[in-house]
């Protein structure tokens, strides 16, 4: 599952192609939620999904993700600014988009970023 992150991220800079800045953007914040979606929830389980939709509008662009739900042991991603290595990746994903969150569904975990054009 660890290969679905480049893909999810070259996924998510064709169609942002023709703006440099904000496909880099979003490529970091799909790299961040699709790592965390994959080790702190099912997705990262054999068989596991991750869903994302990329909404593109001419005032601003916004990305979802939904993991599989459930912790597979590791609980939920960290936020802590004291983690040596790990835990930063929401905090620098929050600072890239204008508007940013989290919020659980019955069917997962849905992680959203906006970006005004």
């Amino acid at each position: 599952m660890a290969e679905s992150v480049p893909h999810l991220r070259r996924w998510v800079r064709l169609p942002l192609a023709a703006d440099a800045d904000m496909a880099d953007a979003f490529e970091l914040i799909i790299s961040e939620y699709g790592t965390n979606a994959l080790r702190h929830s099912a997705s990262g389980a054999p068989g596991g999904r991750i869903k994302a939709e990329l909404s593109l509008t001419a005032r601003h662009v916004c990305l979802t993700v939904l993991d599989g739900g459930g912790p597979i042991g590791r609980g939920a991603p960290a936020r802590d600014d004291d983690l040596p290595e790990h835990g930063r990746g929401l905090l620098l994903a929050d600072a890239y988009a204008d508007e940013a969150g989290r919020f659980d569904t019955l069917d997962g975990r849905t992680s959203w970023a906006l970006i005004e054009r």
